[in-house]
């Protein structure tokens, strides 16, 4: 071939190049960038959480001396109603005084500086599956009830007869006993910063320090199966076909804001297997009894409106199908029978499937990097990078 042929041939493609590189010079400069967008929500997170350990600390040391001061007043009061005083009591207040004013004044504190881990951001791919063997798992009780949920740093899962606390290595910590016989979900709020747990009947608030359980809801008429949180929202939904979503207030003393029926929720012929809140939507897992497939949609926590919805194919959606949301606004759907895992990406396209658990029947996010999966008689980690 002539060289100028050549030339001629080769310039449209480097215009494209060129323009492609323009384009994408152009966009650096916006905002709107996925890894700018998830690094300001960091960085937003971290400030709330540097913010709630200062006030903290500010506030027990502020008021352990208010208290010093206030139980110091209450003797000189009741020394002068006496007339009690001796020089052995004003010696002994004056010292503690002056040990205060030294500790507010003089007392020098070493603060030691943030070390920030270049390791804390790890670029994540869309590879996830098939996930690899895992190296940590729990074995389970027979008779345990497949629910889990977490916060950063925990874990909570039915190890009957027990609920029981996990570290991100799966060494339980701590354990309460369960006091009733099915526990239908459990998940976490971050504003009562408490685990839910959730029964048919009841509704009950888990202090993870403590591990002591209280009584948050309670009905005799409606049977609840599945729940999650917003910020400030319980949503609940019902058990049977035709499932309705109940919201309560955590704000607001457990008030009901709303009940959304079918055919808002799904159809009469239809059911929520599961539901999760993630950044302002609700990813709901709809079964069916006129076809063996369920299907998975993103809606609207305030309208109930439909983003998308796609279908879970090759699964029974008579059996558990549980979702949960990773990173990126993406969504891992775990099916029981016929088992299989679905990645969805944040538009709701299909990423993957794996089919090398047994019979995964729940699944959930640990921090921002952990998956825990609740497959047969035992949890498994897998890790999101």
């Amino acid at each position: 071939m002539h060289f100028d042929e050549h030339k001629n041939r080769l310039d449209p493609e480097v215009t494209v190049l060129v323009d492609k590189i323009a384009t994408l010079t152009n966009r650096i400069s916006s905002s709107d960038l996925p890894f700018i967008v998830a690094l300001e929500q960091w960085r937003v997170e971290s400030q709330q959480t540097l913010d709630s350990y200062y006030h903290e600390k500010r506030r027990n040391f502020l008021n352990s001396r208010l208290e010093e001061f206030n139980r110091l007043r209450t003797s000189i009061k009741e020394l002068i109603r006496m007339t009690a005083a001796t020089q052995e009591n004003i010696t002994t207040m004056k010292t503690s005084i002056n040990s205060i004013e030294k500790e507010l004044t003089q007392v020098q504190f070493n603060f030691r500086p943030l070390l920030i881990d270049d390791n804390l951001i790890i670029r994540c791919t869309q590879d996830l599956l098939p996930f690899p063997p895992s190296r940590r798992e729990i074995e389970l009780t027979d008779c345990s009830y497949a629910v889990l949920a977490s916060n950063k740093q925990h874990l909570l899962v039915h190890r009957e007869p027990a609920l029981c606390l996990l570290d991100r290595q799966l060494t339980i910590v701590k354990e309460t006993q369960w006091p009733l016989d099915d526990i239908s979900d459990i998940c976490w709020s971050s504003i009562l910063n408490r685990f839910i747990v959730v029964n048919c009947k009841y509704v009950f608030i888990l202090d993870e320090k403590t591990m002591v359980l209280e009584l948050f809801l309670s009905s005799d008429a409606i049977n609840w199966i599945r729940g999650t949180c917003s910020d400030t929202t319980l949503y609940l939904s019902t058990e049977g076909i035709g499932s309705s979503i109940f919201e309560y207030s955590l704000v607001s003393s457990s008030v009901l804001l709303k009940e959304w029926q079918s055919p808002m929720t799904c159809t009469n012929n239809e059911w929520i297997e599961d539901l999760k809140f993630h950044n302002d939507f609700l990813g709901l897992v709809i079964g069916s009894y006129t076809n063996s497939d369920a299907r998975f949609e993103l809606r609207s926590s305030t309208t109930l409106i439909s983003l998308w919805s796609i279908q879970l194919e090759g699964i029974y959606s008579m059996y558990p199908i549980r979702c949960c949301s990773i990173i990126d606004h993406q969504w891992i759907v775990v099916a029981f029978r016929n088992p299989k895992i679905f990645h969805i990406s944040k538009d709701g396209k299909l990423l993957n499937t794996d089919q090398h658990y047994r019979s995964p029947s729940n699944i959930c996010q640990i921090g921002n990097d952990l998956l825990a999966i609740w497959d047969r008689k035992c949890i498994f980690l897998q890790s999101l990078f």
